[in-house]
């Protein structure tokens, strides 16, 4: 593993060894939107960039991602993603890191959200609200469930019925556009809307 100056893995820290996601995604309008976030039961922000030459192993691609929740405990992890593959699957892994200098975070493709949790143990069904930077958002909202049961019973559940069609397209690195913004500011403002 190839350690960057900047970034550096948290010694013995492995917040998810390698694993499976199964997930689905779902458009969410105005209204739906308002009814889930009364249903919240936590919130968390969300700050995700994205690097085409990982600084940790040499010829991946990566995602530097942020977070803090509304009491202000912030987290850094950097993420390695499969593409989708079989049912609504792909592999996921994901180490703790400790960020030294931001400006390596500048000018590289970003996407800002709220993200609400409505359910956590069965299954994962969060909706995100995503923040306007200095570009235009391509979508507003998306729901997504997390599950290895069945879709269905959670779509009905929180009345998700207008699943995403093309999948690859509406990941968040997709969505994802450099921001005039310096990572400064866009943690200031995630941190404001919590």
């Amino acid at each position: 593993m190839i350690l960057f100056t900047k970034l550096k893995l948290k010694k013995d820290v492995i917040i998810k060894n390698m694993k499976i996601e199964r997930e689905k995604k779902y458009f969410v309008d105005e209204k739906l939107f308002q009814n889930l976030r009364k249903k919240a039961i936590y919130k968390l922000g969300v700050i995700q960039w994205y690097l085409e030459k990982c600084v940790f192993i040499k010829g991946e691609k990566c995602r530097i991602r942020y977070t803090i929740d509304s009491k202000g405990c912030e987290n850094w992890v950097v993420a390695f993603k499969s593409p989708l593959f079989g049912d609504y699957k792909r592999l996921e892994e994901e180490y703790e890191v400790k960020v030294e200098d931001l400006s390596i975070l500048k000018e590289k493709p970003v996407i800002a959200k709220i993200r609400h949790f409505l359910l956590m143990e069965e299954a994962e069904v969060i909706v995100d609200e995503f923040i306007e930077l200095d570009y235009p958002l391509k979508v507003k909202y998306l729901a997504e469930i997390e599950t290895d049961e069945d879709f269905k019973k959670f779509e009905e559940m929180f009345s998700l019925s207008k699943a995403v069609k093309d999948f690859e397209e509406y990941t968040n690195k997709n969505l994802a556009r450099v921001s005039k913004f310096s990572p400064e500011e866009i943690i200031r403002k995630v941190q404001t809307m919590l």
